[in-house]
């Protein structure tokens, strides 16, 4: 674990001294971000084994190219772009491969075939809303999904934001993305003639009959002669 002390110690300055063989500082630049590297990971729902494989090469892409980042201090949206191709190249490959490769198996899951079902449309809907989103939105909305108590420096230092705008985007990011699945079909609002309308305190033509209520029920024409037929058919 990197020392405590690098907590504290700027991103850019991190850079610096991982670049001057600073082992620890590199360990420190790692837990800096790898808890938003392994949000980008998630979102894209990666079997395990490929999981495991793109944070390997997002690490080792950075070893590789942290000399040539020409601003220290943008790492974060460096591997937030970087974790998102490693990503989507691996599931380029994931569906080329045949079903029955054993690094395509997962543990096992006992829920019912008709929950799997559900939860793999939910998840591709979610991912596919996310895709279409433009940076920095799908980096905030990654992370409110997998990350959801990231504090907004983080976020901002992993979108290429400013700590200020994180709030706004995050609420344009929620926008859209219930925008997006309602018009995908999931999580549609009520139809308008379902919605429980407004009382309004007007009442409705004809009064208190047209409510159909028990006590302004019309009576029906037989009733309200009843006495007077009664007594002439008794006649």
């Amino acid at each position: 674990m990197a020392d405590q002390s690098y907590a504290e110690v700027s991103t850019g300055e991190l850079v610096k001294r991982a670049l001057s063989d600073d082992g620890t500082a590199w360990e420190a630049l790692i837990d800096r971000f790898a808890v938003r590297v392994r949000a980008v990971v998630r979102s894209h729902g990666l079997s395990p084994h490929d999981a495991q494989d793109a944070e390997q090469t997002v690490w080792s892409n950075l070893a590789e190219h942290l000399s040539r980042i020409r601003t220290p201090e943008s790492v974060g949206p460096w591997l937030a772009t970087t974790t998102q191709r490693e990503c989507g190249k691996l599931r380029r490959l994931a569906r080329r491969a045949p079903p029955s490769a054993p690094e395509r198996l997962d543990s096992v899951d006992h829920r019912s075939p008709e929950a799997l079902a559900m939860a793999a449309e939910r998840d591709r809907l979610v991912r596919s809303a996310i895709a279409a989103l433009h940076e920095p939105d799908r980096t905030v909305a990654v992370l409110e999904l997998h990350a959801p108590r990231s504090p907004a420096a983080d976020v901002a230092e992993f979108a290429g934001l400013c700590v200020d705008e994180v709030a706004a985007v995050r609420r344009r990011v929620r926008r859209r993305l219930q925008r997006m699945l309602v018009e995908q079909g999931y999580g549609a609002e009520p139809a308008a003639d379902a919605r429980p309308r407004p009382d309004t305190g007007r009442k409705p033509p004809g009064g208190e009959a047209a409510r159909g209520g028990g006590a302004g029920r019309r009576r029906r024409p037989d009733a309200a002669a009843g006495p007077d037929r009664r007594q002439e058919g008794s006649a």
